[in-house]
């Protein structure tokens, strides 16, 4: 019920304020990206927590507002390879040129070819990631 009166709050300020209809300054873009993410994020935890107080207490922590907090493990524990090379990519992906690269003309047979061999790879892999994974159900089964 919170989560959905949280993503209703956006709605209303999005469509009382046409934030989300004119693409504007960049600016005004990064604004409305990093609003987006925040929101999401946000919205996110609030869905998936259990109580209202546990979702609190998740928000307060994510953002470093928990007092007396210490750090167990440094940095390198969280982080690996894997982690590191999704970061990566996801930069590169988050740039107007992998935009460019994914719009391969149909007349270039060969390069179309490599993409769709790319992109293929790319779904076994997360596929098979997702399938090697410890036992997560489906967010909705919880319902």
């Amino acid at each position: 019920m919170v989560w959905g009166l949280w993503h209703g709050l956006f709605m209303i300020i999005e469509r009382r304020t046409g934030i989300s209809k004119s693409a504007g300054s960049r600016t005004k873009q990064a604004f409305c990206h990093f609003y987006v993410i925040i929101a999401f994020i946000i919205g996110w935890v609030i869905f998936r927590a259990d109580t209202l107080s546990y979702a609190v207490a998740y928000i307060k922590n994510m953002f470093g507002m928990v007092s007396g907090h210490k750090i167990l493990f440094d940095l390198p524990y969280y982080i690996d390879t894997i982690e590191i090379i999704a970061f990566v990519f996801g930069i590169l992906c988050a740039f107007p040129l992998f935009r460019n690269i994914l719009s391969v003309k149909p007349e270039k047979k060969l390069a179309l070819a490599a993409l769709n061999v790319f992109l293929i790879i790319i779904f076994i892999l997360s596929a098979a990631s997702i399938a090697s994974s410890t036992y997560n159900p489906f967010i909705y089964f919880r319902f």
